[in-house]
């Protein structure tokens, strides 16, 4: 019995750091990028691209109306809940809410690395306010990949 809860327990462990999925790609154009991302329920997933060493952060998902919506980020950290509001733009094609131009240099990147859950709210006036929900389980080593540390 010990044998079994000490797997499961094994086994929660690595699937909370398993929640990032980071990776090196091509495009075919460019220098291979790492890019790391982790996915919502409600068909959204939030991202982190290194292109040339500027880290992008954004969120894609539904389809947003605004092109400078205001974002508002809930991170907990601890059971303590941190809140920020930022003005973000959104892609040409509506679907990409771009949050932070270089994630490493902004204000809640220790945060970023330590919540447990981020929650996100685009709000938006002339569609709906969409909100996602997301497990940061293995932030922290996303970081370090997404930096080539």
């Amino acid at each position: 019995m010990k044998k079994l809860l000490m797997s499961v327990g094994v086994m929660l462990c690595l699937n909370a750091n398993a929640q990032w999925i980071n990776k090196s790609v091509k495009n075919d154009f460019d220098a291979p990028y790492r890019i790391c991302y982790t996915e919502t329920n409600n068909s959204g997933y939030l991202k982190l691209e290194n292109v040339d060493g500027i880290i992008s952060f954004f969120i894609k998902g539904g389809y947003y109306c605004e092109d400078n919506p205001v974002v508002d980020l809930s991170f907990i950290v601890n059971g303590v809940v941190k809140k920020y509001s930022i003005n973000a733009t959104t892609s040409e094609s509506n679907n990409i809410v771009w949050l932070i131009d270089d994630l490493i240099n902004s204000e809640f990147i220790n945060d970023f690395k330590t919540c447990s859950t981020l929650k996100i709210r685009i709000n938006d006036s002339v569609c709906e306010t969409e909100t996602y929900s997301f497990n940061m389980g293995g932030s922290q080593s996303a970081i370090s990949f997404i930096t080539n540390k």
